[in-house]
């Protein structure tokens, strides 16, 4: 048994919702774990709309891998690689910045299209067969990933967010910092221009 992250995608948002009733109640003859339908507004913006933990019956997938990596696309990293902007402003970012990309999170991003939506999954399958031939059956589109790769993608991004949120605190620490100083090199001068005046003879 492989464990892996699946992304499955169809022509049709209706079908979306027909695979995903099939494959939860197929549960372990497909390898699913857990599940989520993700629906991508025309302003870019990611909601679930259909989700939970297959084997524990959990309705909820936020705390979830699958709700971690959801919240990671419609995050900033998302809104980077342009899958959190609307569609004007989708078309302003320049898409060799995700199309040159092939890692898990940008595969991911790309299969949920501005007005449609997706299957975000988990599964630990021994035969990717029978999943594949549900998807093709539907004139689907599948993306999978192994499980560890993109644990260590999230974990790096992770790292990356707390690295950049480090930085920017630095930043706005030695920017005030500077200010300070200016000021008080500013006072300074004030000060002494006005001891001058009072150190001058008058007439």
């Amino acid at each position: 048994m492989i464990e892996y992250v699946v992304a499955i995608s169809f022509p049709e948002n209706s079908t979306t919702y027909e695979v995903y009733n099939t494959i939860t109640n197929s549960g372990s003859s497909v390898g699913l774990v857990s599940a989520a339908i993700v629906q991508r507004d025309d302003a870019g913006h990611l909601t679930i709309t259909e989700g939970g933990d297959v084997k524990s019956g959990d309705a909820t997938v936020g705390g979830s891998l699958i709700g971690m990596l959801i919240g990671v696309l419609g995050g900033p990293l998302g809104v980077l690689l342009g899958f959190g902007l609307g569609a004007a402003d989708g078309a302003l970012v320049d898409a060799s910045r995700s199309d040159d990309l092939d890692d898990a999170i940008t595969e991911f991003g790309k299969t949920v299209r501005l007005g449609g939506n997706a299957i975000l999954a988990q599964t630990d399958e021994a035969d990717t067969a029978a999943l594949d031939a549900l998807v093709t059956k539907y004139d689907g589109a599948i993306v999978r990933r192994p499980l560890d790769e993109v644990l260590s993608e999230l974990e790096a991004q992770q790292d990356a967010a707390e690295a950049a949120a480090e930085a920017a605190r630095k930043k706005l620490h030695d920017e005030k910092k500077a200010e300070k100083k200016e000021k008080h090199e500013e006072r300074v001068e004030k000060l002494k221009a006005k001891f001058s005046r009072a150190d001058t003879p008058t007439a």
